[in-house]
């Protein structure tokens, strides 16, 4: 039985290309050294953490991989390892849950030996969904996913019109400002510098990008209601994440996975002829 478009979401081969996707990820973290075994100072607990660290703090699981080495090498190779069989064997449950538990578990460790939360949490929302293997039950998690990065990006947006941001001239060219400040202590000069100059002295221009940014965030509202502008919804968030990198160095790589929530996995399913017992 070959896939239409109008049948469930194909779960075996987007959990593929998803898993390696993630498995990209964490070799990103591996090669900045933000893996568990790469961060060697001990768990610092702080008053901004929410309910969910400070239960896991209680089990004591953090302290234990960031206080041994071993142990802490070892969650990571299980961790690559899980996203790799998830990917060779997309039936198997226990790989996409193994995946997505240990993926929770490294941006607790992270944010803890940082002291702060991230808000890159794309490679943790995505994944949710393949909890499960029936069609329908993933079809259901799925746009769930999908409705949250919608969310996520229309209250981002909304708050930039309604705190104000959107409207003052000087928005911008502030944050560019504080951002200079911080990266002339780390940062040599360059093209980035010099842009950087040139938009704070000129805020009007500055801030025309902060409203591109606040329109595109705003728009994915229109993904609550119809899926016929989802490739121009991506198309305008990888150009607000593009523009996050250049102008303010800001990495994409983590929340790079909530760009599968917008791409046509079923038209790619019948171009790849998978049909719904391979699913």
């Amino acid at each position: 039985m070959t896939i239409t478009t109008t049948t469930y979401y194909p779960r075996a081969f987007m959990a593929r290309c998803i898993f390696a996707w993630l498995t990209l990820i964490l070799f990103y973290f591996f090669f900045t050294h933000s893996l568990v075994h790469q961060l060697v100072q001990p768990v610092l607990k702080y008053p901004g953490s929410d309910n969910t660290f400070w239960l896991v703090y209680a089990t004591g699981i953090p302290s234990f991989f960031m206080q041994h080495k071993w142990a802490a090498l070892l969650f990571d190779v299980a961790l690559i390892a899980s996203c790799i069989l998830a990917v060779i064997f997309p039936q198997k449950k226990i790989f996409s849950l193994i995946a997505i538990v240990g993926s929770w578990l490294l941006y607790i460790f992270y944010c803890s030996a940082a002291g702060k939360h991230y808000a890159q949490i794309g490679y943790l929302i995505t994944p949710l969904a393949f909890v499960v293997l029936n069609e329908k039950k993933f079809d259901l998690l799925w746009n769930l996913v999908r409705y949250w990065v919608c969310f996520l990006y229309t209250f981002a947006g909304l708050s930039k019109l309604f705190y104000g941001g959107f409207a003052f001239e000087g928005t911008m060219s502030n944050i560019l400002l504080q951002h200079q400040a911080l990266g002339n202590v780390f940062l040599e000069d360059g093209w980035r510098h010099t842009l950087s100059n040139y938009l704070i002295e000129n805020p009007a221009l500055a801030q025309l990008f902060y409203r591109l940014a606040a329109i595109f965030e705003a728009a994915c509202i229109v993904g609550f209601f119809t899926k016929k502008f989802d490739k121009w919804l991506l198309v305008g968030l990888v150009s607000f994440h593009v523009g996050n990198f250049f102008l303010l160095n800001i990495s994409f790589v983590e929340q790079s996975l909530i760009f599968t929530a917008f791409l046509p996995w079923k038209k790619w399913a019948v171009h790849f002829q998978y049909n719904l017992k391979n699913d």
